[in-house]
Order: C-alpha cells, then structure tokens, then sequence
C-alpha cells in the first residue's frame, strides 16, 4: 500500500463532520450552503481516497469494481457527484434553491410547520424529466451511510493491510510466509528481541499494542450497525 489508509478515514470523518454542521445549520443561511458544498466535496473524496490508498494492494482492483457498481446504481450517489461537480465548475449549489414547480408545497410545508430544515431537488427516479422536493439533511445522512458501507466492506475485505492491529497477527504473517521475528523486524527492532518473548501469544498482543485500533470505529458503529472487532478481544473470547 503506497499511502496510508488514514487518508481515507480522514476523509470519511471530514464528510461527517460537515454533515452534522449542515444539520445544526438554520434554511438559507450562508453558513448551511458552505456545510453543504463542503460535504458533497469531502463525500465525493472518500472514493478517490480509497482509490488512492489501496491501488496496488492485489484484489482491491475486483473489489472496488463491484463497490462502484453499486454506487452508480444508487440515485443519491449520482446526484452528490453532479452537485460536487456543479459546485466545483460552476459555482451551483442546489440547497434550499426551490423551483416553481415545488414552490407551492414547500410554502405549505412551511406554513404548517412541516418543512424540513434544509430542502433540495431531486430527480423523481419514478418519473422521467421530474423532480421531487426532498429533505436535504436526510438525503446527505442517507448518502453518507451508503459511503460508510463501502468503507467498512473496504476494511472488512483487506483489515491485515489496512489495519496495523490486524496486520500484527500471527495469521496473517503465517500467511505470508513470515515469522514473529519477521514482525519484529518490520517494526523496526532487532531480530534479536524475539528471542526474549517467552510467550509468542503475548508478544504478538505486545506488538499490537503499540498501534492503534480502527479510527473510524464509531461512525462504523453509528451509521453501519456494526464495527471492526479487535484481534485481542477475540483471542479473549476463544
């Protein structure tokens, strides 16, 4: 792996923080349209982050082949991608920008106080050239979970590269042919002081913890259901 997969997990929290901002944002302030723009940018840059990070690890090629047949098939990911580049090469930015052909029900949303806090125009994927009036805070959480999907199948498929923790596991080693003094070298320490570890198991668990766990742990847990689980928690469990 030529960069750090950091990048890509920085990229993941860059979009969910600008996404919660959006969220506390009030309808058509400047700050709401900046939350916004700077979302679908950081959305978009999740991908090419991945694809950045990952390229020349073997399988990731196949993997993301399938992950972007998926997103070109989900509408709201179509529609973050044209607004990402209509804010960057045209300087459009769709928030709370109501046409006439929905003014009428957003004013009747708003006048008995059901109008969400932020609205955007979509396209009705059940009518062809039609649109729809959608709630902006919840298309973005909704696109912004099918992102973190990619992300955690990304880390669930190839964690022994991405993961320090992982990769520091007597089962991934084996399978590459290499030994614990093999890891303790690549940590950067003399061959030497493998020899001192009475207990493999222990010195693999001391190795492990010098390195951190997944960084993106909780927005897996948040808004997938679920999160990478640490090698040590499930050699306690065994």
């Amino acid at each position: 792996m030529s960069q750090s997969f950091g990048i890509a997990e920085e990229k993941l929290r860059e979009a969910e923080f600008f996404l919660d901002e959006l969220c506390k944002t009030k309808r058509l302030s400047f700050q709401a349209r900046c939350f916004f723009s700077a979302f679908a940018s950081a959305a978009r840059s999740v991908t090419l982050a991945l694809q950045a990070t990952m390229s020349d690890v073997d399988g990731f090629s196949d993997w993301y082949e399938q992950a972007q047949a998926r997103l070109k098939l989900d509408p709201l990911a179509r529609f973050f991608v044209e607004i990402r580049n209509d804010s960057i090469h045209k300087g459009l930015n769709p928030l709370d920008r109501v046409t006439m052909e929905h003014l009428r029900e957003d004013l009747s949303l708003q006048l008995r106080r059901r109008a969400p806090s932020h609205v955007v125009v979509l396209p009705d994927q059940r009518a062809e050239n039609g649109t729809v009036l959608a709630d902006a805070d919840q298309i973005s959480s909704e696109y912004f979970k099918s992102l973190v999907a990619v992300v955690l199948d990304c880390y669930e498929r190839f964690r022994s590269v991405v993961d320090p923790r992982w990769h520091l596991t007597r089962d991934n080693f084996q399978a590459m042919n290499k030994s614990f003094e093999d890891a303790v070298e690549e940590l950067g320490f003399p061959r030497i002081w493998a020899s001192f570890v009475s207990n493999e198991t222990e010195g693999w668990r001391m190795l492990r913890s010098q390195q951190p766990a997944c960084l993106v742990n909780d927005i897996f847990l948040r808004y997938a259901g679920r999160s990478i689980p640490d090698p040590d928690s499930l050699d306690d469990a065994s």
